[in-house]
């Protein structure tokens, strides 16, 4: 029975998103630029993927498209980073009716931190916690805006008179706020966030942060303000406990390795270390210029990595990363459990890390060599390998190498995408379809390891 609602979520969740991609393509392919010459059908396939997988690759300056086409843009990527699971609940809801049971079991199944009883009311907070934090987040952006120097991005103080001023900055605010806290990295501007305000760029940091670290980390946060709970689950532990870790060594780093070429100032080093977590936004232009070979694999590093389950951030995942760190960290112990923060990690969840580790890990490398070798015009390796972990993570950050692609390179990234978004979930609902209890017992014999 179980096998039966896990198949139909995958099917649910591939069929949604594929829905999603082609009403994008038919709506980007219609001629809504009235000025400009006219975009090849790969550029047009290539946003409306990179929009519903919320990866913020692009191949077309989002800056110089119409306003109808920058609201498709961002409207696919509110409905992708909200997930198909939530989107089909909240259609219900939104009908004022509740969830059936079989929709119940399917979201619950996902996850075992919540019984079925709690999972309509996961979904409601998916809802509201997402468009809170997005319509705070546009506030903060828009005072951000106008206080910009005159001649800087948008309209600045200088313009402030001007109602197209309000207006613009106004629908600017709403875009960063839905791309930040989606992790999508779409920008209204052609050099991401460079030369807006430092409130500007630490309120889309954070809300890619509060983006990033998952509902179920929300949820549990929630229920312990509202005094429901007494204490925070071990999920919310290891999510708010590595995400911390990752943003301050992050920072370190780059801000340390940067001395090597163009320096990071420390702001820059911080919103790079929480952007490159599948993000993908910037604050300084001419990334490529910046990101030396030591700064380039440190992002690449904590875009493999990503966000939390659950969030709409990509990657591998930190509590994937987490129990393979405290796997090791045992057995370099002698400690016969993996435990964390003094809790045992069955050994089935630790074996489902590592099969999603070296998946990840063999799909970026296999990727990168392959994007190398369809690109052959001057592409070095490491833009290369960059390039394939921005599309695998659905990071979005690019070291100017999108626009170099060749036609086969951009279909090549566009499958990267749609793996990277797709493929750690329905690798999970397969996993736990698979899972069966064991019926005969083996014998027990050793394999010499080292």
């Amino acid at each position: 029975m179980l096998i039966s609602y896990v198949k139909k979520g995958q099917l649910l969740f591939l069929a949604t998103f594929a829905a999603m991609i082609a009403a994008g393509i038919g709506l980007l392919l219609l001629p809504w630029q009235a000025s400009g010459s006219p975009r090849a059908a790969v550029d047009s396939v290539f946003t409306a993927v990179s929009a519903v997988c919320v990866t913020g690759l692009v191949t077309i300056d989002v800056s110089k498209i119409s306003w109808p086409e920058q609201l498709i843009v961002i409207t696919l990527v509110q409905l992708g980073a909200l997930g198909i699971m939530t989107l089909s609940a909240s259609i219900l809801l939104a009908l004022g009716k509740g969830l059936s049971f079989s929709n119940t079991l399917m979201i619950s199944n996902l996850n075992d931190n919540f019984s079925l009883r709690r999972t309509e009311g996961l979904t409601r907070v998916v809802i509201r916690y997402t468009f809170f934090c997005e319509a705070v987040g546009a506030v903060f952006i828009y005072l951000g805006l106008m206080l910009n120097d005159p001649g800087s991005s948008g309209f600045g103080l200088g313009q402030i008179g001007s109602p197209k001023c309000y207006l613009i900055n106004a629908w600017h605010a709403v875009f960063l706020a839905i791309s930040g806290f989606c992790n999508a990295g779409f920008s209204p501007y052609p050099d991401s966030l460079f030369l807006t305000n430092p409130l500007v760029q630490l309120t889309v940091a954070g809300l890619v942060v509060m983006g990033g670290l998952g509902v179920y980390v929300i949820y549990d946060l929630l229920e312990l303000f509202r005094g429901r709970r007494h204490y925070l689950r071990l999920h919310s532990k290891v999510v708010l406990a590595t995400s911390c870790i990752l943003v301050i060594v992050g920072t370190g780093l780059l801000w340390l390795l940067s001395r090597d070429g163009k320096e990071l100032s420390f702001l820059d080093a911080f919103c790079l270390s929480v952007y490159s977590r599948t993000a993908g936004f910037s604050s300084f232009n001419e990334v490529g210029a910046y990101l030396s070979p030591g700064v380039a694999t440190v992002v690449i590093v904590l875009m493999l990595l990503g966000g939390a389950p659950g969030s709409t951030a990509g990657g591998m995942k930190v509590t994937t990363v987490a129990v393979a760190f405290a796997a090791i960290r045992n057995t370099l112990q002698g400690n016969n459990e993996v435990l964390i923060f003094k809790r045992s990690i069955g050994m089935d969840v630790v074996l489902r890390a590592f099969t999603m580790m070296v998946l990840f890990l063999l799909l970026f490398c296999v990727s990168g060599a392959v994007l190398h070798v369809l690109n052959p015009d001057g592409i070095p390796l490491i833009e290369s390998m960059f390039e394939a972990a921005s599309a695998v993570t659905t990071t979005g950050m690019s070291m100017g190498t999108t626009g170099k692609l060749t036609d086969w390179g951009k279909i090549f990234v566009i499958l990267l995408m749609i793996i990277g978004r797709l493929g750690p979930f329905t690798i999970m609902l397969f996993l736990l379809g698979r899972e069966k209890p064991g019926q005969l017992k083996h014998p027990l014999e050793r394999v010499i390891i080292g």
